[in-house]
């Protein structure tokens, strides 16, 4: 496990390397592009670029960062896997496929990138070889692939235009920018792409930690924020992006409610998350939407790790229901997914909060329909529920898991914590004094100031009712199997995929494999054939052809 120790520090040493370049660049405001041409083909450049600012800078780091400690963690975590040695160079593919999609203004380039983070993803989704990932890894592969033809269909419409580089646009076609935003929810696992997410937990806790928190389903919110100044000229693609992330927000805040596997209430936190960067984009305020994806980053690829730590101790058992008086058993580990959690709950000066509260304040000072005002509150009140009724599991209820297992601390995994601890409750002060060190334009009565505040203690007085008394009352069936099973959202996928794939199967069988091979290509061996064997007849009796015209001709010279 020596290359897991020697990549964590190396990439952890990169990633110290790219937070003093980001701050660099946003205090002097600088960015740097390299550009390399390799082919010209009627009138179109074809380039490979680099951009670097401070936001390219930044989202490596987090990038890096979260790879390093997932290193560490895994030395432990994956010690007994029979095929540690693929893992870890598919994290590594997923790494510099990543970098690949961060630091590239050109769409070509993109596509490769955006390619490999979806195939990769797959292999990392079927590690474990079992029924249930491969119906989850194909559909993430499937989901994703709508993405790739979305950007696909895109750069066939740029190479009409004469450039793929996105950058260089002041004005670009809607089509064009409704396939770029399609192929981010696909990637970000917007309604109703939603459904890979939740599935896609099947992979190891790392692959979780690293992959489907913090930096594939944040690459397409990232890849919006580089189309920011194409984008905020549509409002109708604004009100889209709005209303999906409202609607994504609300669904995976009541599904978590009724879920119990640990991996995925996180998970459908994730979409909830997601959701809300989507919202706050739709407000033309991208930097804000950044500034949250890099908090949530943080604490959430922590909540991973420590629900890793759980899992791997509890024997790979991921019900919650199970895990009771684990503050006992885990005293240093629950405390680090308290940290987390209580982030993620935007409560005040954690890192959730800077980010969180500055995107409810923006959102009161704009001019907003009431429902848009009320879904965004219900959303953050079921943040709190979800996230009270999760420690309500791990602390509060009673311990039914297999007695005669040794429970206790796992040192070598916790280590690797540490630092996303210390993340989880400084990084989003310091952040927040580095990027809004200007004054802030919140005008705010003191009323609408409180509220924040006002609305977490709501969440927390409701989360109180609902996992003491109404509960008992909510727990029908109609409940727990309608929201329980995200409102039967996976099987409308399988049964839209499967028909798909239905349709294209048919399709192959009567085309490709049907008439067009009839008339054309059989018809065509058929006269080759024909011809084939006129030739070769000839060519074998050319000899006696030769004599026969011979003879002939010495006739009729002899007969003169």
């Amino acid at each position: 496990m020596l290359y897991f120790y020697l990549s964590g520090i190396y990439l952890l040493l990169i990633s110290i390397l790219m937070l003093i370049f980001s701050v660099w660049m946003l205090l002097l405001k600088n960015s740097y592009m390299i550009e390399w041409i390799f082919l010209n083909y009627e009138s179109v450049d074809l380039k490979f670029l680099i951009f670097f600012d401070w936001v390219s800078m930044l989202f490596i780091f987090m990038v890096m960062l979260i790879s390093s400690m997932i290193m560490f963690y895994c030395s432990e975590y994956m010690s007994h896997d029979n095929y540690k040695n693929r893992f870890y160079y598919l994290m590594l593919l997923f790494i510099i496929s990543m970098i690949l999609v961060v630091i590239s203004p050109n769409l070509m380039s993109i596509l490769l990138g955006w390619d490999g983070l979806g195939l990769i993803s797959y292999a990392l989704v079927i590690y474990y070889h079992n029924y249930s990932s491969f119906n989850s890894g194909m559909l993430t592969i499937l989901m994703n692939r709508v993405g790739d033809v979305m950007i696909i269909v895109s750069l066939g419409i740029m190479w009409s235009v004469g450039s793929f580089n996105f950058m260089n646009f002041n004005k670009i076609s809607l089509f064009i920018l409704f396939f770029i935003v399609v192929a981010c929810f696909t990637k970000s696992a917007q309604f109703p792409f939603s459904s890979w997410l939740p599935a896609a937990m099947a992979a190891p806790t790392p692959v979780s930690s690293l992959v489907h928190s913090s930096t594939l389903v944040t690459v397409g919110i990232y890849l919006m924020i580089r189309f920011k100044e194409l984008i905020i000229l549509s409002d109708l693609l604004l009100e889209y992006i709005k209303f999906t992330g409202l609607l994504t927000m609300m669904m995976a805040g009541l599904f978590a409610c009724y879920e119990y596997d640990f991996k995925k209430i996180i998970a459908y936190s994730t979409l909830s998350q997601l959701g809300l960067m989507m919202l706050i984009y739709s407000m033309k305020l991208s930097d804000l939407s950044y500034f949250h994806l890099i908090m949530h980053a943080m604490f959430k690829s922590l909540m991973f790790m420590s629900s890793g730590v759980f899992i791997h101790l509890y024997n790979m058992n991921q019900d919650i229901r199970v895990m009771g008086n684990s503050m006992k058993l885990f005293p240093f580990t629950v405390s680090m997914f308290m940290i987390a959690n209580f982030s993620l709950c935007a409560t005040p000066f954690f890192s959730g909060f800077y980010s969180k509260d500055k995107i409810l304040e923006f959102m009161f000072m704009m001019n907003l329909s009431l429902l848009v005002y009320l879904i965004l509150m219900i959303s953050t009140i079921l943040t709190m529920i979800y996230s009270f009724r999760l420690m309500y599991y791990l602390l509060v209820k009673k311990f039914y898991f297999l007695p005669y297992l040794k429970l206790m601390d796992s040192k070598f995994m916790n280590y690797p914590m540490i630092l996303l601890n210390i993340l989880s409750l400084l990084f989003g002060w310091l952040m927040n004094w580095i990027i809004y060190s200007n004054i802030d334009l919140i005008f705010l009565s003191t009323y609408q100031k409180v509220f924040t505040l006002l609305m977490f203690l709501l969440g927390l007085m409701i989360s109180f009712l609902y996992v003491k008394i109404w509960n008992y009352y909510l727990n029908y069936y109609l409940y727990k199997n309608f929201l329980g099973k995200m409102s039967y959202i996976l099987i409308y996928s399988n049964l839209l995929v499967e028909m798909f794939l239905m349709i294209s199967n048919k399709l192959y069988l009567f085309n490709d494999k049907g008439w067009s091979e009839y008339l054309i290509k059989n018809s065509l061996i058929i006269k080759i054939n024909m011809l084939s064997n006129f030739f070769s007849k000839f060519m074998m009796n050319y000899l006696v052809y030769l004599f026969i015209l011979f003879s002939l001709y010495m006739f009729f010279f002899l007969c003169i």
